[in-house]
This record gives structure tokens, sequence and C-alpha cells, in this order.
């Protein structure tokens, strides 16, 4: 059995939360060169001191931000996939929820186009690995269960990133296409064009 947490760990997580929301807006205002401890402080009321209690730095607050956006990201995959195992489905959920939250929350729109530059900081560039990771599992699982056999693990995970956070960098919510078309074009030339590519190479084998 779980132990429930103590009043100073929901105090501090009540805090935290209070001081990424902060953060969030801040660097929806001002960017990330605009965003520091002290203004960050003076949102939620705390001096630089006080806050340092929870982050040490900029880049610590910046991680702090992009582990609650990808934590996000996660929880609406798994609730997109209500308990389906297929790696195949898994996969497309977290595409979607991935574009989701990257372009309609603006801390997400934020990591997407700063990437490398978060990844230059060993806390953030562990959360991203972390993240690319369970989309690779998918990946992975659905390669051991024939659905894609012979897909380059790293080549197929890096496609598969490269295009979502292209398209959310270059999503225009006045054009023709509406988020869902865009995700599901997307989907169509990596995720569901890798499984079409599998059955006509299986076809054509199975001819000769």
């Amino acid at each position: 059995m779980s132990r429930e947490p103590s009043r100073a760990e929901i105090r501090r997580r009540q805090r935290q939360a209070l001081i990424i929301a902060a953060a969030e807006d801040q660097l929806g205002e001002a960017g990330i060169a605009g965003t520091t401890l002290e203004k960050v402080g003076e949102r939620v009321g705390l001096s630089r001191g006080a806050l340092y209690y929870y982050v040490e730095s900029r880049e610590d607050l910046l991680a702090l931000v992009l582990d609650d956006v990808l934590r996000e990201i996660r929880a609406d995959a798994d609730a997109r996939a209500e308990g389906d195992a297929d790696p195949l489905h898994r996969l497309e959920c977290f595409a979607r929820a991935h574009v989701h939250t990257a372009v309609e929350r603006a801390a997400g729109q934020l990591v997407v186009a700063n990437v490398d530059l978060l990844a230059a900081h060993e806390r953030s560039a562990e959360l991203l690995h972390q993240h690319e990771m369970v989309a690779r599992d998918h990946i992975q699982t659905a390669v051991d269960q024939g659905q894609l056999p012979n897909l380059n693990l790293v080549v197929a995970s890096t496609v598969f990133f490269g295009a979502l956070n292209t398209l959310c960098r270059t999503y225009n919510p006045k054009g023709e296409l509406t988020l869902d078309q865009m995700i599901d074009a997307t989907l169509d030339l990596t995720l569901r064009g890798w499984v079409t590519l599998v059955r006509t190479t299986s076809a054509l084998g199975a001819r000769q």
C-alpha cells in the first residue's frame, strides 16, 4: 500500500505546480531568454533564495516545465489508448498527444521550438531521452511482434519525432487542414506508410 503524502509534501507539490504555471506564463510572454528565476519568483511571491529550495538555476526551471509537459503528453497518450496494448495503436495515440500538447500548450510550443537548446542541459536531455524511449519501446514491440519487421529502430524514431515536431512548428490554425487532419497526413507518411510498405513487400515476396 502506498504511503499518504505528508502535509509538507503536499505543500511542496502545490508550490511546485504554482512555480511551473508561473514559469510557463513568463516563458509565454518573454521567451526563454527573458525567463529568469527572479521574474518567476515575483509571480509566485518568492525571493530568489526561497525559489532555490525548488530550483537552483534557470536550466533547472526549464527542466521542471519540460518534465511537466512530457508527463502530460504521456498521460494523454495513455488515456487515448484506453488500455489497448497494440503497439501501433499506442504509437498513434502517442503521436496525437505529442502534437496536441505541443501545439495547444504554450510551454509545449517552446519545447518543440527549442529542443536543441534544452538538450544541451543534462537534466532536460535525460527527460527528452526518456520521452523518446516511450515511442521507441512501442516501435520495438511492433518489430518484435512482426508488425514492422526489419525496421531500424533509431532511424524510425528519428523520422517519427522529426515529422511530429516539424508539424508542431509549422501548423497554421488558419490553414486548410485541421490539426487532426495534419496529424493523420503525417501518420500516413510515417507510421501507416511503414505498415503499408511491409504489407506490399510481403505481398511481392509471396508472388515470387
